[in-house]
């Protein structure tokens, strides 16, 4: 068993009464049969972005699902939320074994980018291993799609990730439904609003199949598990 450990530049981490600098690091192993031979194995991290605005003003917002995500898969992969990177709150850590960066950004929703592009450059994240999660109004409430790719809808958050990433498309994305505004409502105003109760248990359900959905995808890539996930959403909410 051969392992090594990435150590980044030193970082910011928040504790209660002063800032403290640390190097966090990635260990990275892959086994061999002999010490002359090549790593068999090679684990790339992932960075993983939820998008969503900062503050306790828009907690719980349909605009910041992306956040909740986010939440979630430090929840049940034990990672802590506790550092301040490249505008973003990020987290390090591991699904299994493979490393994955965890970031909500802290620019706002419509200047998301400027953490996005900053932090893959500084982990060398391969474009496929960048995965956007972020609310979308074209899906049903609580219903999910994870996509290798795709464009930027009317998505202002997805947009300026783009931009930060010189206009390219190719990285992957888990869309989570937020439904349409009811009648002639403002769509800001739908977008900062909280969810109904039962819209509500509809999203904590969501959440829980995304976080497998994230499992999978970071273990397996984008293999006929996704494909049936994506299925399975599509008509989870059809009655029978």
């Amino acid at each position: 068993m051969f392992c090594s450990a990435y150590t980044p530049p030193r970082i910011y981490h928040f504790h209660a009464e002063k800032p403290v600098f640390q190097k966090p690091r990635f260990r990275i192993c892959s086994s061999t049969s002999s010490e002359n031979d090549r790593f068999k194995i090679e684990f790339t991290p992932w960075l993983i972005v939820g998008l969503g605005n900062p503050g306790n003003k828009y907690h719980g917002t349909r605009h910041n699902v992306g956040f909740e995500m986010i939440d979630v898969l430090a929840r049940k992969n034990g990672v802590l939320m506790n550092t301040i990177q490249s505008k973003a709150l990020i987290g390090i850590g591991a699904i299994e074994e493979v490393p994955i960066v965890l970031a909500k950004p802290q620019t706002y929703m419509n200047f998301s980018g400027e953490s996005v592009g900053s932090l893959a450059a500084h982990y060398q994240v391969p474009m496929r291993h960048i995965l956007m999660i972020y609310d979308e109004m074209a899906l049903p409430n609580g219903v999910l799609r994870l996509q290798p790719k795709g464009g930027q809808g009317y998505h202002n958050g997805v947009k300026s990730v783009m931009g930060h990433l010189d206009g390219r498309r190719t990285f992957p994305r888990l869309s989570i439904g937020i439904g349409n505004p009811p009648g002639n409502m403002d769509m800001r105003a739908f977008l900062l609003q909280k969810f109904s109760p039962l819209e509500r248990k509809q999203i904590d359900e969501a959440l829980e199949q995304g976080n497998e959905a994230v499992k999978t995808l970071v273990l397996h890539g984008f293999n006929q598990g996704i494909s049936r996930f994506n299925l399975v959403q599509k008509y989870k909410l059809n009655k029978v």
